[in-house]
């Protein structure tokens, strides 16, 4: 580690040796007056505390001194050039003072002037470097603190824009409910008002009645029993159009189906017909009968439906269900709420298949394929 020269303040060595004494005793010379003994006074509490208070900032100078001058070693060809210089310096002077016996008392002067200069200049040399060292501390700082300043800046700014979009959303939300509760009041008031003046025409209408009753007439289409049954009368008017309609509805889907049913039933009539009369005469003339009876069968159901057709046209309404023929409600309406009539009609319907047959099929009766994958999916594959 590089040390520089009196870097602890010690007295430089003179780069010669000193002059040889003279033989003879030499003259007075200048003596420094004899120190008091400080072994007394040394060991007390505060000069003990102070003398190592300045030991500390030395070692702390010291050390700090050879750490900058380590990195400054380059820097210090100059400087060397220097004490060389004043060391040349102070070797001639010796030299010189040296012939004569009465100037060697400055000498002693002489050693401590140019220790003192040398120690001058590393203070110097120190204060600058701790300088230059604060002056980039204190730019860091700068630095730092303007960026803390400008973090802080950018910071306020995202705070207030944000409080300010929280403010304009409440003001927003407030007008909206405002609104809304203005319209509704709005709407209030228009109701309060019509009930309001409802309630004043009626309340007229009342004093009217009242006086006309005073002065002894007697108006019935004014009475509250007569505006309520011709309230009720009105209610039962539009609760008989709406059953009529409903009663309409439903028998004109029943005749749209009957006569849908009527014609594949002819045909089916007429082919087994020709099929029986080829198999035999007998069959040929149970046919025939069955034939004859059912198609006058057919112009009687025919002619009962235009009947009640007419009738409907005559009357410009059909009756409720309540007013249809028992055989009318038992055929096309008993099978909805009993058993038995959903039998019985079947039944009817089965023999009307084949004339003289049974609701029971004489034969196996295949099924339809399925529809698509997923019925077919359920059936029974045959082993």
């Amino acid at each position: 580690m590089f040390r520089p020269p009196n870097a602890f303040g010690a007295p430089p060595r003179p780069l010669q040796p000193p002059p040889p004494r003279p033989l003879q005793p030499p003259p007075w010379q200048w003596q420094q007056p004899p120190q008091p003994s400080t072994a007394v006074s040394f060991w007390q509490r505060d000069n003990v505390r102070d003398h190592v208070k300045r030991l500390q900032e030395t070692v702390e100078v010291s050390s700090a001194l050879i750490n900058e001058l380590e990195e400054i070693a380059t820097t210090r060809n100059s400087g060397d050039a220097v004490a060389q210089e004043s060391d040349l310096s102070s070797t001639k002077l010796p030299s010189e003072f040296g012939d004569s016996s009465e100037d060697m008392p400055l000498r002693h002067f002489v050693e401590l002037a140019r220790s003192m200069g040398e120690r001058s200049a590393m203070v110097r040399l120190a204060q600058k470097l701790q300088k230059a060292k604060r002056n980039k501390r204190w730019r860091k700082r700068k630095r730092k603190h303007v960026a803390e300043l400008f973090e802080k800046e950018r910071a306020d700014y995202d705070r207030i824009d944000h409080e300010a979009d929280e403010w304009r959303a409440k003001q927003i939300a407030k007008d909206i409910a405002k609104r809304k509760v203005e319209s509704m009041q709005q709407i209030a008031r228009k109701k309060v008002n019509e009930e309001r003046k409802r309630l004043e025409s009626e309340e007229l209408r009342s004093i009217r009645v009242q006086k006309m009753k005073k002065q002894g007439h007697f108006l019935p289409e004014e009475d509250d029993k007569y505006l309520e049954r011709v309230k009720a009368a009105v209610e039962a008017e539009e609760r008989q159009a709406a059953t009529a309609a409903r009663t309409d509805a439903v028998k004109d889907a029943i005749l749209t189906a009957e006569e849908s049913r009527k014609a594949p039933q002819n045909e089916n009539h007429h082919e087994d017909a020709s099929e029986q009369f080829k198999s035999g005469p007998i069959e040929d003339k149970n046919l025939r009968d069955v034939g004859i009876s059912e198609k006058n069968d057919q112009p009687s159901q025919k002619t009962e439906h235009g009947g009640h057709k007419v009738e409907g046209k005559g009357h410009g309404h059909h009756d409720p269900i309540s007013n249809l023929p028992f055989e009318f409600y038992h055929y096309y309406h008993g099978s909805s709420y009993d058993m038995g009539t959903l039998i019985e009609v079947r039944r009817m319907w089965d023999s009307f298949i084949r004339p003289g047959g049974s609701h029971i099929p004489g034969h196996w009766v295949q099924p339809r394929p399925p529809s698509d994958e997923v019925w077919a999916s359920y059936l029974v594959q045959p082993k």
